[in-house]
């Protein structure tokens, strides 16, 4: 998927979305929650956020919060730890394609991402999207 493919998609099938730009960064904005985004698409590594090596020519990482019971079911056992960055140092290789991985920062406040999603893998995660909208 594009980037402009996931923003179309958004703005098609998710009402009261806004959408903030940051050098690159989009932020999808509710308006029941504008502290905190619905969904980001990062297209950059950043002072604190480098692990995905996201300066790669056309690579981006989208991430999005999933409910708690889908999060551990995905990823229970990975860590005992509630901090942030608490996914960070476990030997999880961010830099993977396509695959849906606990976001290395907010991974504790069950947020995941992945990198360059195919169409395959977005059918997937429509749903955690949809699930995730309706409790905004």
């Amino acid at each position: 998927m594009t980037i402009e493919e996931i923003k179309a998609y958004f703005f098609s099938n998710f009402k009261d979305l806004t959408l903030l730009e940051n050098d690159d960064d989009l932020f999808f904005m509710h308006k029941n929650n504008e502290k905190l985004p619905f969904v980001t698409l990062v297209t950059k590594d950043n002072d604190y956020d480098n692990v995905s090596n996201l300066n790669r020519d056309g690579f981006f990482r989208m991430n999005f919060a999933i409910d708690k019971e889908t999060f551990l079911s995905k990823f229970e056992g990975l860590t005992d730890n509630k901090k942030l960055e608490a996914y960070m140092n476990l030997d999880i290789d961010f830099t993977q394609q396509d695959v849906i991985m606990p976001h290395p920062t907010y991974g504790t406040m069950n947020w995941v991402c992945i990198v360059n999603p195919s169409k395959g893998s977005f059918e997937l995660i429509k749903e955690h999207l949809q699930t995730t909208y309706r409790k905004l």
